[in-house]
């Protein structure tokens, strides 16, 4: 989501007469997109604006800003705090924001509006804002407030303009993206999905993040039917103790978690799936902990991310004792990065002696490097050359539990 905003952004002032710089010392303004979800994530943040105040003192006119779900958090608090910041917006009216950056800094968009950007080979599209869930965990409804899908056409707009620069690969955004619905004509993410891949020029369609809830047949056959539209599904369980996620207020059990993956596995031929899990959540004992270790083994997922619990304002778990050493949180992390990392080389052996299709995203020194539909990276030994942007079929030969490796076949 951060690097949507901050795509959409740059497409914004650009076309308001504002030109990007590669070095920062050339800029007159910096913008910091920031992150809440986790205390670090704003710690990172504070750490980049003390970097840039010496920054903005160095020569007159130089300006701060900061968007994101820190600015909406804080609000106007930020100013007290940073008083070297000079803008808060809300990304949800980030075109007011250019507006008044382009009276004040009397911008041409005659000079800049036409030109298209270089764009790489991927972009991310937000689809819908928000989210109505409330996990007892989560800071987004809070930051981005309750759900609001974006019209259909606009979508198909947004990717189409991204296709006209290159971009070949399009990953649709939101925080519960399986909950969109067409303001207008209620179409749901399946129908979206159909509609952006029918966009010339692009040739792989992507989604996240799912919830449990919203995973029906529709989007399941979109996946598998869609020629597209990538066989791969993010879909956070979280933890595998029911008390916990009736604590965490996820609105599903264990087993029906487990019956959607067998389910979709089941419709979906070499179906990728990755996962999210918070370990350290208030009240988690090793018992309920091992729980969630053992799901991990049992589903083997392609790709888990793992956080330790991280209290944040206003969420009902905030109000609870962050009863979980963060020691032990670390250690229980380790465990289950052990855990995948053997998990992914034995997923990741299956695809010996197979071929895959490749889209290359970089090629030097007789090496080809992309990745699959199903999101896994792959290095191929191309003596003859692979050119970037194109899609070529890999022998894989070898398989670790972070890559594959093969010969680019000609």
């Amino acid at each position: 989501m951060n690097e949507s905003d901050a795509d959409y952004l740059s497409q914004g002032l650009t076309a308001a007469g504002f030109s990007a710089v590669a070095d920062l010392d050339e800029a007159d303004i910096a913008i910091l997109v920031t992150c809440s979800v986790r205390q670090n994530a704003e710690q990172k943040a504070y750490g980049r604006f003390r970097e840039l105040k010496a920054w903005k003192r160095a020569r007159p006119g130089r300006a701060i800003a900061i968007t994101g779900c820190m600015a909406n958090k804080e609000k106007d608090r930020l100013y007290e705090r940073l008083p070297d910041l000079d803008y808060r917006f809300d990304m949800r009216q980030y075109e007011a924001f250019i507006d008044d950056l382009q009276g004040e800094y009397e911008t041409d968009p005659a000079q800049t509006g036409g030109t298209i950007l270089q764009h790489g080979l991927t972009a991310y599209v937000p689809v819908i804002f928000g989210c109505n869930e409330v996990c007892s965990f989560c800071i987004v409804p809070f930051v981005r407030g309750t759900e609001r899908s974006r019209p259909l056409a606009d979508v198909v707009d947004d990717v189409r303009r991204f296709a006209n620069q290159g971009v070949r690969e399009v990953t649709l955004l939101g925080q519960t993206v399986n909950s969109y619905r067409d303001p207008e004509t209620k179409a749901g993410l399946a129908t979206l999905l159909e509609a952006v891949e029918r966009v010339p020029g692009i040739w792989r369609v992507r989604f996240l993040t799912s919830h449990p809830r919203h995973v029906h047949d529709d989007l399941l056959f979109a996946i598998r039917d869609l020629p597209r539209v990538c066989e791969h599904l993010h879909l956070p369980f979280q933890s595998a103790d029911d008390a916990i996620l009736k604590q965490m207020r996820r609105r599903y059990t264990v087993d029906e978690y487990r019956a959607i993956i067998v389910h979709a596995r089941d419709l979906i031929p070499d179906l990728s799936v990755s996962t999210d899990v918070i370990v350290g959540y208030p009240g988690e004992t090793e018992e309920q902990f091992q729980r969630t270790l053992a799901l991990l083994e049992e589903i083997k997922f392609d790709v888990v991310h793992i956080q330790g619990f991280s209290p944040r304002p206003r969420t009902t778990a905030a109000r609870q004792a962050d009863d979980v050493a963060p020691a032990e949180k670390k250690r229980r992390i380790n465990v289950l990065l052990e855990a995948q990392r053997r998990i992914a080389e034995e997923a990741n052996r299956r695809w010996l002696g197979r071929t895959v299709e490749v889209l290359v995203e970089r090629a030097e020194n007789g090496e080809a490097t992309g990745r699959t539909r199903q999101n896994r990276v792959v290095i191929g030994a191309a003596p003859l050359g692979a050119q970037v942007g194109t899609v070529r079929r890999v022998s894989i030969e070898n398989a670790t539990a972070w890559q594959l490796r093969g010969q680019v076949l000609n």
